[in-house]
């Protein structure tokens, strides 16, 4: 690892009087915690059909039949940054009206509640609007915020965190990190699933533009095309650049 790496801090946030910083489970690079559906994803589709066991190269790269395990943009997105995940099994039982009851045998609260709702509930979802209380501080160097999300692509999770971007650079404070439950779901949810991923970037001045030139769209289109020198995996061999997030140790 550089010496030049830009570096994000988490730090423990005192909650009660037994407060033991290392009791807490830190934050860890995002790429820790990979789905096991995902590592258990073919790198190609399997099929009988002859045209997808003799790859027709008519379309690039989507001629070989490759699978999600091949696109690097998907894993891009599940490794980003860094992820918070429960420190403790958290309990959801359903009252006879069927609205959800949370709790967790921790000492300290994982999940708070808001008594009213000014945002969209997501689609099947419960109309109550909870929080995650996670007792760390974040905080990155000048000029860079924090992008606050659901776990990326993990829509098999039973609740759907909200998004929200902090200036942690001036506010590293503890947040409130809003999160509705999914329908119908009874049961617990582990110790160590993901509920929210913390991802870094620098605060730019952007402006869009429309080119509606025929010289850049016939430009646009031959970088395209090239993608049929490769059979399968054009974008990993010749586009992508890695992206590291890692943990600095003391």
């Amino acid at each position: 690892m550089s010496d030049n790496n830009l570096i994000i801090k988490f730090t423990p946030a005192e909650v009660n009087l037994n407060f033991e910083p290392k009791d807490y489970d830190a934050p860890s690079p995002a790429i820790n915690n990979l789905p096991e559906w995902y590592k258990k994803l073919s790198r190609f589709q399997t099929s009988n059909d002859l045209l997808r066991l003799f790859p027709v190269n008519d379309r690039g790269t989507d001629g070989s039949a490759g699978s999600t395990k091949l696109c690097m943009p998907f894993f891009d997105s599940l490794t980003a940054g860094y992820m918070f995940c429960l420190e403790d099994d958290i309990e959801v039982s359903l009252d006879k009206n069927g609205f959800p009851s949370i709790k967790n045998t921790n000492n300290f609260m994982l999940v708070d509640k808001r008594n009213m709702i000014e945002v969209a509930v997501p689609h099947e979802h419960h109309p109550m609007h909870y929080g995650w209380k996670i007792p760390w501080h974040c905080e990155t160097p000048p000029g860079y915020s924090i992008l606050i999300t659901h776990p990326h692509n993990r829509h098999d999770l039973p609740f759907t965190t909200l998004s929200g971007v902090i200036d942690s650079d001036e506010w590293n404070a503890p947040v409130f990190t809003a999160f509705f439950l999914k329908r119908n779901f009874m049961g617990t949810i582990k110790k160590g699933t993901p509920i929210f991923q913390v991802f870094p970037f620098k605060r730019e001045n952007w402006e869009m533009s429309l080119d509606y030139s025929k010289e850049d769209i016939v430009v646009k289109k031959i970088k395209e095309e090239k993608r049929r020198i490769s059979i399968y995996s054009y974008y990993k061999d010749f586009i992508w650049k890695r992206k590291n997030y890692t943990r600095k140790e003391k």
